[in-house]
């Protein structure tokens, strides 16, 4: 496996971070893990029929670094890829702002994971705003025998990431990434995703 280059990008400190060591358990019949992905706030500017595309960049944004965002999904066992499946991703632009009215859907797409459950697209790391640290949005939802998930990307090393800041509970560790370089030299991050079965 290549080394990865550690880097600072805007103050984030960087590492790849994959989650391991996840556990099943089994209470009353019913089997949880520990690997299922925290559900975040859907937040009010989910904005629907975004377009198929891995690649949110756009002509103008010459401020923010550019950034590869690459994970796998799986099941509720933990070990299963889940291929196929849509995932909505979008954040705010370069001036902090949701693209909520034009066809451009700037900063919003849908990608779907591959064979083996893999996922990737590129973006920039977007701005902090309101006092809300640097975030990307992620929605699954329509997945049988799955529950919708929720939940958003941050980033290591923002000091606006607070426990109970804008939430009501504190930030999964898993969801608060280190950036590093990958073997192109453009900044990455990795986001594995765990759905939770429906019982």
């Amino acid at each position: 496996m290549q080394r990865r280059k550690l880097v600072k990008v805007l103050g984030i400190s960087a590492f790849a971070v994959s989650a391991s060591g996840f556990t099943l358990i089994t209470k009353d019949g019913n089997i949880t893990t520990t690997c299922t992905t925290s559900q975040d706030m859907l937040g009010p500017f989910f904005k629907e029929g975004a377009p198929f595309r891995n690649d949110l960049r756009y002509d103008g944004n010459t401020s923010e670094i550019p950034l590869k965002v690459i994970g796998q999904l799986f099941g509720g066992d933990c070990k299963t890829p889940l291929s196929n499946v849509v995932i909505d991703i979008w954040h705010c632009d370069h001036k902090k702002h949701y693209d909520m009215e034009s066809d451009e859907y700037r900063c919003r797409g849908k990608i779907t994971t591959d064979a083996q459950g893999f996922y990737s697209f590129v973006t920039f790391v977007p701005p902090p705003y309101g006092g809300r640290p640097k975030h990307i949005h992620y929605l699954i939802k329509d997945i049988e025998g799955y529950e919708e998930l929720a939940t958003q990307l941050y980033f290591k090393g923002d000091k606006r990431i607070k426990k109970n800041n804008w939430v009501k509970y504190p930030w999964d560790e898993k969801r608060i990434l280190e950036v590093y370089k990958n073997e192109n030299d453009m900044s990455e991050v990795k986001l594995d995703l765990y759905l939770s079965a429906k019982v």
